[in-house]
């Protein structure tokens, strides 16, 4: 037993310096002075993009309402290519009452998809489409659902486009 603790102390101190020199500490550098350079210009930096796009989706001052997203179908030669989701706000006069027509909220998103698959969009691209009639469908719709002149305006703020696989 007593060799066995002597053996013990003899390789405690090598190993108490292998520890040591193991340890991150022991072999960290000063880091390198840093220098003024030219700054990294990366090609796809799309700060600036969602900037803009903050400020367009930002809510305006004047009263206006968010639909939810709306599926639109897309055709391609009369024959179903993919589908959009809309996202739609409707600019509301000032004397609107923003309560009532959320009220009848429902029934205008029903109108408007009625509409949007009984004249859909058009492929126009891969990654776009051509609205055609709908937007006037659409704010003849609003108009009889809420009454004349309460929507100022529709404005379609963003779109997303699924489309089958063949007409990717």
């Amino acid at each position: 037993m007593l060799a066995q603790s002597a053996a013990m102390k003899h390789l405690a101190a090598p190993f108490a310096i292998l520890l040591v020199l193991a340890s991150p500490a022991a072999w960290a550098f000063a880091p390198p002075a840093e220098e003024e350079g030219p700054a990294l210009v990366v090609p796809n930096d799309l700060r600036e993009l969602a900037a803009q796009a903050g400020e367009r989706l930002a809510p305006p001052d004047t009263p206006h309402l968010d639909l939810p997203p709306i599926s639109v179908p897309i055709t391609y030669n009369g024959r179903l290519a993919g589908y959009s989701n809309l996202n739609v706000r409707l600019h509301l006069h000032d004397e609107a009452h923003i309560s009532a027509i959320r009220e009848r909220l429902h029934f205008v998103v029903h109108d408007l998809v009625r509409l949007g698959h009984a004249h859909p969009f058009t492929l126009a691209g891969v990654d776009d489409f051509d609205a055609g009639q709908t937007y006037e469908h659409w704010d003849s719709a609003l108009e009889a659902r809420l009454g004349e002149g309460v929507v100022s305006e529709l404005e379609p703020l963003a779109a997303s486009i699924l489309l089958q696989r063949r007409y990717r």
